[in-house]
């Protein structure tokens, strides 16, 4: 699987949020756009809104964007992507932590950038079918990712 070339759709410190479509992205009432995910939810939404329909749910506290922005179609996908990779946790099947590390590989991600929110349509894609797969795989020990000597964590031999 080749890391596809894609571009950070976050803004740097400093700089304003910008949509895929290349308008401005402005901070409102997520009511207005969506359906709230938590009472008194904002979000940021595409200046161009509703010709373009890409917004994306603020941080309650530091009103940061908690993805990239994404019109109705990826997230849907994102939704899916969300609800198969929770499975592996809520299924006992690993730890929250070793199933981050697992989306981490797959992504082929750092640890730390492993974010569905961050996922454009084709990574969703991935997650949602090898979490499918892992989830209907008898070994017990599928998908377990452990550290090798360097730190670094790889796919456990099956």
């Amino acid at each position: 699987m080749s890391r596809k070339n894609t571009t950070c759709l976050l803004p740097k410190k400093g700089q304003q949020l910008r949509c895929h479509c290349g308008c401005l992205a402005v901070l409102r009432p997520a009511e207005e756009v969506c359906k709230p995910p938590f009472p008194g939810a904002m979000a940021y939404v595409c200046s161009n809104y509703p010709r373009c329909d890409s917004l994306v749910i603020a941080d309650p506290v530091t009103k940061q964007p908690r993805g990239s922005l994404a019109d109705s179609n990826l997230r849907r996908l994102r939704y899916l992507a969300h609800n198969q990779f929770d499975r592996l946790h809520q299924s006992g099947r690993m730890t929250r932590k070793e199933a981050y590390r697992w989306l981490a590989h797959v992504t082929q991600s750092p640890a730390g950038h492993a974010h569905i929110g961050h996922m454009g349509a084709y990574y969703c894609q991935v997650v949602i079918r090898e979490s499918k797969k892992l989830l209907q795989d008898p070994n017990p020990n599928a998908g377990r990712i452990r550290p090798n000597i360097g730190g670094e964590y790889h796919a456990a031999a099956q």
